[in-house]
């Protein structure tokens, strides 16, 4: 049986759900958002597990893949605001849990391995293995030095900010607000604290002809091109989605990076991955990170590009494998 891993808000997992009940693949969705785990009884007893939600069950020996979208419980905007304690205690001691289960179940096949997809997350490791395979990267600067951040900004005709982590947060009357990257200047530098900054990342900027979305799952890679130049809101940053004016279309990547890419992916230990490249008016493509639990369904649906029955040929292929 193949353990799906997601939340109830979950789209991706419910197109590919579709499809595996077409094809009588035996699954059990466990949903990790707060109001599902509510309804959720998990028993570790005599090193097993069984999971039961609305009558539905599951024990660890029946599980033979594990497809993982959302390994952990994920608040919503609103519940990330909760100070109560016994919630705080609730949602600890259910992730502790979880990872109990998922120890007992790591010796079969996972789409991706969670210790390898949590490594491969962090951008430092994967501007290493970037290196390590040959792609070309930005130059890029991590600092809280106001001095080395202005030094960077005088040695580059024009730079890129952005943080490592891209959530949302509280704003108060003003609603959620999210940080996207943004084209930085000496001019900004003046709210730039001598002391007590949080490191930024600084990057130089990268002419665009276009911009790339690459996923790969097993050994199927998909490619496609992001017209993000021909809208003014998603130039520097096509995640502030401008859908209408942003054309995608699937292209084939140079054989080059397609080595490149596979070579990453062995070296990361990973299944899937969805990486961001950039690729300038003469042709070079940049490397700017890879996301291993990476978001890919808007790219089939705006392409045509059969990313879910590559998820699906993928646990076809390792379900039965225990």
């Amino acid at each position: 049986m193949l353990l799906i891993l997601s939340d109830r808000f979950d789209s991706h997992a419910d197109y590919v759900s579709e499809k595996l009940n077409h094809e009588d693949i035996a699954y059990f969705r466990f949903n990790l958002d707060v109001d599902s785990l509510k309804n959720t009884y998990i028993t570790f007893s005599q090193g097993k597990w069984s999971v039961l939600v609305h009558g539905e069950t599951f024990d660890s020996s029946q599980i033979t893949c594990v497809w993982c979208r959302r390994p952990f419980m994920e608040l919503t905007l609103e519940e990330q605001n909760y100070d109560d304690v016994d919630f705080k205690i609730w949602r600890n001691e259910w992730n502790k849990t979880l990872l109990g289960l998922y120890n007992s179940l790591k010796t079969i096949p996972w789409l991706n391995p969670l210790r390898k997809a949590y490594k491969g997350e962090n951008k430092y490791y994967q501007m290493d293995v970037a290196q390590e395979v040959g792609f070309i990267m930005p130059d890029t600067l991590v600092t809280n030095t106001k001095k080395m951040v202005a030094d960077f900004l005088r040695s580059h005709e024009k730079c890129l900010f952005k943080l490592m982590s891209q959530e949302m947060y509280d704003s108060g009357d003003e609603g959620y607000k999210g940080l996207y990257t943004n084209v930085i200047s000496m001019e900004d530098l003046s709210g730039f604290s001598e002391h007590e900054e949080n490191p930024i990342v600084l990057q130089e900027y990268i002419d665009k002809k276009f911009e790339v979305r690459y996923t790969v799952v097993g050994n199927d890679h998909f490619v496609c091109r992001i017209d993000s130049q021909k809208s003014e809101r998603a130039k520097s940053d096509w995640r502030r989605y401008d859908i209408a004016h942003t054309p995608h279309q699937a292209i084939d990547a140079p054989e080059n990076i397609v080595q490149k890419v596979s070579r990453m992916l062995s070296v990361l230990g990973l299944e899937y991955g969805a990486l961001d490249f950039i690729v300038t008016p003469e042709d070079k493509w940049y490397f700017l990170e890879i996301n291993c639990m990476g978001q890919w369904l808007w790219i089939e649906q705006l392409t045509g590009l059969p990313i879910s029955d590559s998820i699906v040929k993928w646990i076809k292929a390792h379900i039965n494998s225990k």
